[in-house]
């Protein structure tokens, strides 16, 4: 069985203006929201394209996944790229029709993001067809990794595997009790690898290999294992197609899931859903010592300013500014994940002027930004008490999404 410890965590799917909405709550609390438009995704999806041009200067290539559409692919990005016009010589030319995975949306005037690394993902495990070597997600203790790693090592299918795909062991695998739930996702991750790669050589340019699950179905799979104990869903439809993603990838999960009916109070309703996705996206964010946080975005960078605001702490000044620092950076954490920033953000936290204190800071916003599935970091603090992070680019921006 799976290892749950969720506290009053729960999944809305909803529909909303032709998108299908994914919300996590804890309690009353929003955590996470994806607005999901299933006629723009492509994003994870394996197609076959066609190299238009390569440019030295800036390593990459611009290549033609689907008839006018355009992705970039860094050639860092293809150790072990797989052609079906000609054979691999160690270069990317112009005319190569080359099987690939999209790895990030289109975003403003930036085109999709693209690797020939390609990878098969599951809850626990990542198959890949590029490292012929095991990893494990920096996440875990080291506990739990010397549990998987034994596992793995006495395991003939995982050795198996291991002489021709390389395998990630994700943060969700080191919650597990079952352990025989690896080899069961090891099972399906390779039948869907193997079968792309007989296929691949036999079909034509702009082929769709393998259409990914659609967004909300991927964020069940990317949760971390006890953010909820329940699923719900007022649509006939998604409650249908998320009960065959779980009964075929998370059996585990299918009593989790609700079909709600009440017609009286709407389940949007019953979770305020317009009210928190509009404070969501507002410019201003309270916290409950009455300091607030200023989130504003430009083009290259997000900038949020912490604020001591109507904070009316009795301790001594520079314990007061630590204790409002500390509450910003959990504060932070939330924003991060719930609007889904991404690229570079300058956090202007209130100057304490001791470095012990700072040291106690950028630790503990370094502990809360490991917690978020999508790889965050901390980079550095200034004098001034400036941090820089920076968060991977992988889908648009909730403001983005919603509009």
């Amino acid at each position: 069985m799976e290892h749950n410890d969720a506290k009053n965590g729960r999944v809305l799917l909803l529909k909303r203006n032709e998108k299908i909405l994914t919300l996590l709550y804890s309690g009353n609390r929003l955590l996470y929201a994806d607005a999901y438009a299933p006629e723009e995704s492509v994003l994870h999806n394996i197609y076959i394209g066609k190299v238009k041009n390569v440019v030295h200067n800036i390593q990459a290539a611009f290549v033609e996944y689907k008839p006018g559409a355009l992705c970039f692919l860094p050639l860092r990005e293809c150790q072990s790229p797989i052609l079906v016009n000609r054979g691999y010589d160690g270069r990317i030319i112009a005319g190569d029709e080359i099987v690939l995975q999209i790895i990030s949306e289109r975003q403003k005037n930036k085109e999709a993001g693209a690797t020939a690394n390609l990878s098969f993902a599951g809850k626990y495990l990542v198959l890949s067809l590029c490292r012929r070597q095991t990893e494990y997600s920096s996440q875990l203790s080291k506990e739990q990794k010397s549990r998987l790693q034994a596992f793995a090592e006495n395991n003939a299918f995982f050795a198996e595997t291991e002489s021709g795909y390389g395998i990630v062991f994700r943060t969700n695998a080191g919650t597990l009790t079952d352990l025989a739930l690896l080899e069961e996702e090891l099972s399906i991750l390779r039948r869907e690898a193997d079968s792309l790669l007989q296929r691949a050589p036999c079909r034509t340019c702009f082929s769709l290999l393998k259409q990914a699950p659609a967004a909300y179905l991927k964020n069940l799979q990317n949760f971390r294992s006890g953010e909820y104990d329940r699923i719900t869903t007022d649509d006939a439809v998604l409650f249908q197609e998320t009960e065959q993603y779980l009964r075929q990838y998370q059996p585990y999960d299918l009593d989790k899931l609700v079909f709600y009916e009440d017609r009286i109070l709407p389940l949007c309703k019953l979770y305020s859903v317009e009210a928190r996705l509009e404070e969501a996206l507002q410019r201003k964010v309270w916290m409950k010592s009455g300091g607030y946080l200023v989130i504003d975005h430009t083009e290259a960078l997000t900038c949020i300013d912490v604020n001591s605001g109507k904070y009316a702490g009795r301790k001594e000044r520079e314990e007061t500014f630590l204790s409002l620092n500390l509450e910003a950076a959990e504060e932070i954490g939330r924003q991060l994940r719930l609007r889904n920033i991404s690229g570079i953000v300058i956090i202007d936290f209130i100057n304490m002027n001791g470095k012990g204190q700072d040291r106690l800071l950028f630790s503990r916003l370094k502990e809360i930004l490991s917690r978020d599935p999508v790889y965050t970091s901390a980079v550095d603090m200034t004098a001034l008490g400036l941090v820089e992070v920076t968060r991977k680019k992988e889908r648009k921006s909730l403001w983005e999404q919603l509009r």
